[in-house]
């Protein structure tokens, strides 16, 4: 019996100009910034996209969480902010992950983000996750709220970076991260079978 897979979220900063994407630089090799939605991520007060229920893979109601998951992601492991100008009228409780940005008037920036899928790794996996990927232009980061962890970032190209995220069930998105930048592609299923990777559009 394989195990519950851990719902995640991904993301994948792009760069069109330089046709590079950001990961995650480590001692033991590459990862793209990935995350875990928390008590208090999906907010409905900051708005943002919604996701269908067949294409999230969780109920509609929860885009928002996988959002804020992934635009956490990135600024803890990258120090890179997608963020916006907070709307005068929304306060979140002091107990909101996302409090402290909004003591700078800022909100996590959801608009900024392309859904790009969803992927389920084996299930022999020793962790499994069910992550939720999403890709977002370079030129929406905010400088107004800065975090360490920026020599932690290595820009790759598409073409090398499969070869650089030894992670099959991700690797696969870097491929479209750049060419669905604030577009709307049909999103990708990526699930394993008898080893296999597959991967259907949803």
């Amino acid at each position: 019996m394989s195990a519950r897979p851990i719902n995640m979220a991904a993301l994948f900063l792009a760069d069109p100009h330089s046709r590079q994407i950001a990961l995650v630089r480590t001692e033991t090799g590459y990862r793209a910034p990935q995350a875990r939605p928390v008590r208090g991520d999906g907010l409905p007060d900051f708005g943002g996209p919604v996701i269908s229920r067949k294409r999230l893979g969780a109920p509609e109601a929860q885009s928002g969480a996988f959002m804020d998951a992934a635009i956490r992601a990135l600024s803890e492991e990258l120090g890179q902010l997608l963020a916006r100008p907070l709307h005068p009228d929304i306060r979140p409780p002091h107990t909101n992950p996302w409090a402290r940005l909004a003591r700078h008037h800022l909100q996590p920036d959801r608009d900024s983000l392309t859904y790009l899928g969803r992927a389920l790794d084996p299930a022999d996996a020793s962790t499994r996750r069910h992550v939720r990927v999403f890709t977002a232009p370079v030129a929406r980061i905010s400088n107004s709220v800065k975090r360490r962890s920026g020599e932690r970032v290595a820009w790759v190209s598409p073409e090398k970076l499969p070869d650089l995220l030894q992670d099959p069930a991700l690797n696969i998105f870097g491929e479209t991260a750049l060419a669905s930048l604030g577009g709307r592609p049909r999103p990708l299923m990526v699930s394993f079978r008898a080893g296999h990777r597959q991967q259907v559009r949803l």
